[in-house]
């Protein structure tokens, strides 16, 4: 079986630097608890499991993790004993109340450091439910998270733990309890035990990891071995039948049926050997794709080594790589694609154009156009979309592509990015560009841009003649520059005229990203109008500045303007 990365992005407000665990210790399809498929706190759920930090909740079996059990104080203390390594209890028993509990030794622990000092009167109360409030306290205690001026949150006015909430939405650690506005952190929740991995998992800094999915058992119809042609079995069978690939098959094109399944066998090899355009090809309705190496085939540019057009096609599991042009591309119908590993192609990883209701899922996608053989400018990079409607991008990993890692261009109406890792790529990190209306929320992006480092171009985020734009809940760092909105002349679509206006910029933390702002080459102030678009409440911290009306200003003239009235910078 084929390995993947899977270190897939699933919370919005990252730590500074994160710990990539090693891939093959979350590769288990479903991964390594069978209670919190589909858990929105599951990436870190397996990033704590992978580091050690827990077992799961059922010993001796330890094959669930009981994500919405209550946490206690004896068991948080177990966890960020494992955390942050704590090996000495100081020579004493701390507290009179633990002596019956398995928690002791890590309670003691957790004393000797200066973690706790209890619950009160020699007392540590290791059976008592936590709260979201004493969690914000251990952890700054742990980590040493430090003090901040900012009130992040309206709802802690009156906890003795604010001061700690506080340094905890300052550090990335929480990001509140309702999005997408965040704007109270619930101190008097209960703290759940998928809570809780995300916290600590943030702490540690560690990569979200999700887990390959468990997919649908399906009965075999034909199996298809070496020196078989798959294409003849396929055109011959009736529609819906469903093959098993076993072995390598060189120099084969597929051109599925209506409702025909191709499952690779876990050694799968589909090899163009540089010399055929297309492994699967055509305009068939629901098709599947799964757990197949598809490489070396040598498609015209802007075509894929899988390359449809029309249907439902789904892609799943597969490993894409190294083909003369575009990875995958689905155009037209409602097309998915989940859970592959695309790299190394020579020109683009994902192509979708003129979709409806298409799903780009926890891919990774990496490396591609490394040869730079493609003008990036033109088409070229980690992925790009086209003419889609209601697009959803979630939970990918793009990173090191020689081009955008997201590129949205021409006519997307409704896109939502979310819970996405876009790093290190040569370009713009996601890139909205002379389209409508679109959520950009809750992803991290980082260290991209730099080889479009001119105006406002060469942003973790550029919003380019485009309208309608909601972004927030995203954490910047390091990128050329930060957030941008510029406008030129582009002409119209088909919702309207290519206009940069009415974006709400919000939420976000920027983390030493160059300028943030919005800019125009084409003599109109429009874009400058009040209330036109907007930015509230970001939190800027480090290398940051700010550009409006060809200017360059500094925080408090940029809060002069109007915006990020509630808003911080830290230098």
């Amino acid at each position: 079986m084929r390995t993947f990365s899977r270190l897939l992005i699933v919370a919005a407000v990252a730590s500074a630097t994160l710990v990539a665990i090693p891939a093959a210790q979350a590769a288990n399809p479903g991964g390594s608890f069978t209670d919190d498929d589909q858990n929105i706190h599951e990436g870190y759920i397996e990033a704590i499991a992978a580091a050690g930090i827990t077992t799961g909740c059922n010993p001796p079996f330890n094959s669930e993790y009981c994500p919405n059990r209550v946490v206690t104080r004896g068991q948080m203390a177990a966890f960020l004993v494992r955390a942050l390594d704590l090996t000495s209890d100081g020579g004493k028993d701390w507290f009179t109340d633990d002596g019956d509990s398995i928690f002791e030794s890590d309670i003691n622990k957790l004393a000797a450091a200066g973690v706790t000092s209890g619950c009160g009167d020699g007392k540590f109360c290791p059976d008592r439910s936590l709260t979201r409030a004493e969690m914000a306290s251990f952890l700054v205690r742990g980590y040493g998270y430090p003090s901040t001026s900012t009130d992040s949150f309206v709802d802690d006015e009156s906890s003795i733990h604010e001061d700690a909430i506080n340094r905890l939405r300052k550090a990335g650690v929480t990001a509140g309890c309702n999005p997408p506005v965040n704007s109270r952190y619930c101190p008097n929740s209960l703290l759940r035990r998928d809570e809780m991995a995300t916290l600590i998992g943030r702490a540690e800094k560690l990569v979200p990891m999700n887990p390959p999915p468990r997919f649908e058992e399906v009965d075999i119809d034909k199996h298809v071995y070496p020196g078989d042609d798959i294409g003849d079995l396929a055109k011959d069978s009736p529609e819906g039948t469903v093959f098993m690939i076993h072995g390598t098959h060189n120099r084969q094109t597929i051109k599925p049926r209506d409702g025909q399944q191709f499952i690779g066998a876990n050694d799968a090899v589909l090899d163009g050997n540089d010399t055929t355009d297309y492994a699967f090809d055509g305009s068939a309705d629901d098709v599947l794709l799964r757990n197949l190496e598809i490489r070396n085939y040598d498609s015209n540019k802007q075509r894929g080594a899988i390359d449809a057009d029309g249907g439902d096609w789904t892609v799943e599991g597969c490993d894409i790589h190294h083909n003369a042009a575009v990875g995958v591309r689905l155009s037209s119908g409602t097309p998915t694609v989940r859970f592959n590993n695309i790299h190394h192609n020579y020109q683009l990883g994902i192509n979708v154009p003129h979709s409806v209701n298409g799903l780009i899922e926890n891919n990774e996608v990496a490396y591609n156009n490394f040869e730079q053989d493609y003008n990036w400018g033109f088409e070229a990079g980690g992925s790009k979309f086209w003419s889609t409607t209601n697009l959803t991008v979630r939970g990918n990993w793009t990173h090191h592509n020689h081009g955008p890692g997201f590129w949205t261009d021409h006519d997307n109406i409704g896109i939502i990015y979310e819970n996405n890792l876009v790093e290190h790529n040569f370009a713009n990190g996601l890139f909205h560009e002379i389209g409508y209306d679109g959520i950009i929320r809750n992803n991290t992006i980082r260290y991209n841009g730099f080889g479009h480092a001119q105006w406002l171009w060469g942003g973790g985020i550029v919003i380019a003649s485009s309208q309608g734009v909601e972004i927030y809940g995203n954490y910047l760092e390091g990128n050329h520059n930060g957030i941008t909105i510029t406008q030129q002349d582009r002409g119209s679509g088909e919702y309207g005229k290519y206009l940069a206006q009415n974006n709400y910029v919000h939420d976000n933390v920027i983390v030493d990203s160059g300028l943030s702002g919005a800019a125009q080459d084409i003599g109109s102030q429009a874009i400058y109008e009040p209330g036109n678009n907007r930015w509230e409440n970001n939190d800027y911290v480090g290398d940051v500045d700010w550009n409006w009306e060809a200017h360059t200003h500094s925080f408090s003239g940029w809060q002069d303007i109007g915006h990020d009235t509630t808003g911080s910078y830290t230098p």
